[in-house]
């Protein structure tokens, strides 16, 4: 994984990103997507594809804000990343890709080159970065952490926001809507109370 996470730093500098931005994304992805096992039920493989994806996702910006998210998915399958196969870098592509703009559809060329195995994995991946993308609004690192707790169709998202995070609040919410679809929750976000015990998804009732 090391090798891999320094090939995507590697390509990101080259390019210009925003390293701050990305590794919160990269961080927060990975820890919505331990938090969520029992939704997503992913093997722990595509935890490192996505902490890729996170990485990589604003690549796009390179030439420019507008389509930014198929630009990264078009740089991702020119680069040579070591340590990925052919089929993890366009699991990684795609889900960079799908941070933002249209939901995943066969009418894309990336997506639908994809079996369909590996269609439900990048668009629960997707769902989970495009969520995390929200949380990091302000390019800030305003969320220092996060916990989860699941009732019936309900997924409460508790955030440590030391500093405040309405931008994160908002956006969170607002780009959780793919999140909300793809698993069949409602999703809502909320500032952690300081009585919060956090951990992974919870069988006692949530207070809503």
């Amino acid at each position: 994984m090391e090798e891999t996470v320094d090939a995507c730093i590697a390509l990101g500098q080259r390019l210009g990103f925003e390293e701050r931005h990305s590794r919160q994304d990269a961080r927060l992805a990975i820890h919505l997507f331990d938090l969520t096992q029992d939704l997503h039920h992913l093997d722990e493989k595509y935890r490192e594809l996505l902490y890729y994806a996170g990485l990589l996702h604003d690549i796009g910006y390179s030439e420019g804000y507008w389509g930014h998210h198929k630009t990264a998915y078009h740089l991702i399958m020119k680069a040579e990343l070591h340590g990925l196969a052919k089929r993890e870098k366009q699991i990684v592509a795609n889900v960079a890709r799908y941070h933002r703009g249209a939901q995943p559809k066969l009418s894309h060329a990336g997506f639908a080159a994809l079996d369909a195995d590996d269609r439900e994995v990048v668009t629960k991946l997707g769902a989970i970065l495009r969520l995390v993308d929200g949380l990091d609004r302000t390019h800030t690192d305003a969320v220092h952490g996060l916990d989860v707790c699941l009732e019936r169709d309900r997924l409460l998202v508790l955030v440590d926001c030391p500093f405040g995070c309405d931008a994160e609040l908002w956006a969170g919410e607002k780009k959780g809507r793919f999140f909300g679809a793809v698993f069949g929750v409602h999703v809502d976000i909320r500032l952690r109370p300081s009585t919060w015990g956090g951990g992974a998804i919870a069988n006692s009732p949530c207070l809503w």
